[in-house]
């Protein structure tokens, strides 16, 4: 997937198998096991922040509900000479892994607030 990241808005345009781009804004990144990833929300053309969009628009009720909480993407980051990539995690593992990671670290932050 080639990508391309606007840093100075932490804007993130991807390009899915169809031909569709997409704005993502980069809210942080977080290093497991070595490898870096991309804590991501899908922005509007305008750069408000957005619902995700499904993989195909399908038109259906979930995605014209305005209501629904913002998701969180997540994508991996490899430098490529002096700009990022940023790749579907594709290994299932791997991102079970991170979310767990990402889970724990949530916990631990909500327990400092609590003291």
């Amino acid at each position: 997937m080639n990508d391309e990241k606007d840093m100075e808005n932490k804007i993130i345009r991807t390009q899915d198998e169809n031909g569709e781009i997409y704005s993502f804004e980069l809210i942080d990144v977080v290093e497991f096991n070595g490898q870096e990833y991309g804590l991501l929300i899908h922005v509007d053309e305008e750069g408000e922040e957005g619902k995700e969009p499904h993989k195909e628009a399908c038109g259906c009720e979930e995605c014209d509900d305005e209501d629904d909480e913002d998701e969180v993407v997540i994508m991996r980051l490899n430098k490529e000479d002096d700009s990022y990539v940023f790749e579907t995690i594709e290994d299932d593992e791997e991102f079970n892994n991170l979310i767990e990671y990402l889970e724990s670290e949530e916990d631990e932050d909500d327990e400092d607030e609590e003291e």
